[in-house]
């Protein structure tokens, strides 16, 4: 694996298991400044924005995340995980992010909303 490979799985990694954690504090730390989030339920510019966005997830309709799987090539990662909703119900969701310099710089989620509305 190459260290640009190690460094989009470090941030990947941390991402996610901070966001499962709503440790916020940890997630902004691997976010560049000018992330950008683009999400089943809006989009955000920057990362006041971003860290906003998940924290509202998070508080409102998250319970946990569970990992399935996570691939990365590159400056990329794609995790796969079960949101699992306070509602009870099991979203399967996709999160593309994309690494520069050990940070996060975008990331795009893709998920079915229905069982969350």
């Amino acid at each position: 694996m190459t260290s640009q490979q190690d460094a989009t799985r470090r941030a990947a990694t941390i991402y996610f298991d901070a966001w499962r954690d709503r440790d916020f504090g940890l997630l902004r730390r691997v976010l560049a400044e000018d992330v950008q989030f683009s999400g089943v339920f809006g989009d955000a510019a920057g990362v006041d924005e971003c860290i906003a966005g998940l924290e509202g997830m998070a508080g409102s309709v998250m319970d946990t995340l569970r990992l399935t799987r996570r691939v990365v090539e590159g400056n990329d990662a794609m995790t796969w995980f079960d949101l699992v909703a306070r509602n009870g119900a099991i979203v399967p969701t996709v999160n593309w992010s994309h690494v520069e310099e050990g940070l996060i710089t975008s990331i795009r989620v893709v998920f079915d909303p229905r069982p969350l509305l």
